[in-house]
């Protein structure tokens, strides 16, 4: 068979051709006289490559310090983006930085000045690009003044629901309901501290190359404490090194039924985020897709005014405008049923979820004790920090909670005061004007000014709901 000039070998076919040449190689050194260069051929025309292809893949082999791991060229794989991807706490601390840098410097703030804050806030590393990237990603976008200047703006409508968010937590707490706060995180087998001491070896003390196998990790929290036998963990099964892939609805169900509820008091409200299985709908509204007869019947339920004679275009958009009002979720009914409220955070606000903050302890103590890199034992580790972390423990991370939401509070109402003077040019509250791609790498205006806003519009619907947190 001919050979296949230019064609990329996976890693499995230059494991192969490294094994061949390992095994003739080895004859040669057990008495078969032979070159370097005969070798090298011998492999090439055993498995169908070139010399050089051959030479290569022995030298990659060779540059391997100690376990040979072949690699496909070209390959696109996920990669860990260390100054972009910061964890939960830090999300929090920049987007209240950015909300209260009025405040405590008495400017507005700019790209450069927030990056040298946070610096000495978090020990942030990242240049300002990757600063831009991560704002946007907490969802603020940049907008024109009236003077042409450029200020940062978060997004409105993840401000009205945080707004919305706030005042519904108030409610409960006034009621006297039990808050729980619950989450799904995860953490590898290998998982460990990145330093340790020595006495100078190093037997025993190599970190696997590979994550190993991930756990998945399900709980809740109140104030007294993780709630009681609600601990679900399970090996992970995907390839996509996603841990919400490995959580879907059923499982979320299940967890809710026999271990959560059993083990609630009456009346409590669960907070979760907005992952997918958290937002299963009953009762969806009929898709573009659906037959006309759906349409026409969910809207003749819903009492919502609507001709027969209209096209599904038309019936789509009544259906379209009118959906969201008629939300159900499957979540929220089971808790119904149970007496239970739910209530969604906010997005880009995990620094509202004590239980993110109870995550980062449980992974700094498994890393600090995990030298097995063994599943089983990872999992212990897990299980033994959830039974050390008691009322105490929780009383403050809930307590830290309260604190960051009566700084948003405040700052919403001072941020209206302050940005009076500002006068935003937008067609529509939520379009975006032409400055939305600001983050792009040919982004020059470094230095314009930053502010915590949203256009008048949600600040004054929500205006005087919640009272200013007295200091």
């Amino acid at each position: 068979m001919p050979r296949v000039k230019n064609t990329v070998l996976n890693r499995q076919a230059r494991q192969m051709v490294y094994s061949v040449y390992c095994f003739i190689k080895n004859n040669a050194e057990l008495g078969i006289d032979k070159s370097m260069l005969e070798i090298y051929k011998q492999t090439a025309e055993a498995t169908n490559t070139s010399v050089a292809t051959v030479r290569r893949i022995v030298k990659e082999a060779n540059s391997s310090e100690f376990l040979v791991v072949f690699r496909t060229p070209g390959k696109k794989r996920p990669r860990e983006h260390p100054v972009t991807d910061v964890d939960s706490f830090d999300q929090g601390v920049i987007k209240r930085c950015i909300q209260n840098y009025h405040l405590t410097n008495k400017e507005m703030p700019t790209i450069e000045k927030l990056r040298q804050k946070l610096r000495a806030d978090i020990n942030f590393q990242g240049s300002e690009r990757s600063l831009r990237r991560i704002i946007k990603m907490l969802g603020f976008k940049w907008r024109k003044t009236e003077n042409n200047r450029k200020i940062l703006i978060e997004q409105s409508h993840i401000r009205f629901q945080r707004i919305t968010y706030l005042q519904k937590m108030q409610k409960f707490r006034e009621e006297g309901r039990t808050i729980i706060y619950t989450d799904e995180s995860y953490v590898d087998s290998s998982h460990s501290s990145s330093q340790a001491w020595s006495d100078g070896t190093t037997k025993g003390l190599k970190k696997p190359i590979s994550k190993g196998q991930r756990i998945v990790i399900v709980h809740a929290g109140t104030e007294t404490g993780f709630v009681p036998n609600a601990l679900l963990t399970f090996k992970a099964g995907t390839k996509s090194g996603d841990y919400h892939d490995n959580m879907n609805y059923d499982n979320y169900e299940k967890w809710l039924r026999t271990q959560l509820i059993p083990n609630i008091p009456p009346k409590s409200v669960l907070v979760v985020d907005n992952a997918s299985y958290h937002n299963k709908q009953y009762d969806p509204a009929p898709s573009s897709n659906a037959r006309k007869s759906e349409m026409l019947g969910w809207l003749r339920e819903k009492g919502i005014q609507h001709e027969e004679r209209m096209l599904k275009p038309q019936l789509h958009h009544l259906i379209k405008i009118n959906k969201d009002q008629y939300k159900k979720f499957n979540i929220d009914k089971i808790m119904a049923e149970h007496g239970h409220d739910v209530i969604r955070l906010p997005p880009y606000h995990p620094d509202l979820n004590p239980i993110e903050m109870a995550w980062a302890a449980i992974k700094g103590y498994v890393g600090s004790k995990n030298v097995t890199w063994n599943v089983s034992h990872v999992t212990g580790l897990v299980k033994e920090k959830v039974n050390l972390m008691g009322a105490n423990e929780w009383t403050k991370l809930c307590q830290k909670v309260k604190e960051n939401e009566k700084e948003y509070i405040k700052s919403d109402h001072i941020v209206d005061a302050m940005t009076e003077e500002f006068i935003i040019h937008v067609g529509d509250d939520d379009s975006e004007t032409n400055s939305e791609d600001e983050d792009s790498d040919d982004v020059e205006e470094i230095n314009e000014p930053v502010a915590s806003t949203s256009t008048n519009a949600a600040s004054s619907f929500m205006e005087g709901i919640l009272p200013i947190p007295s200091d």
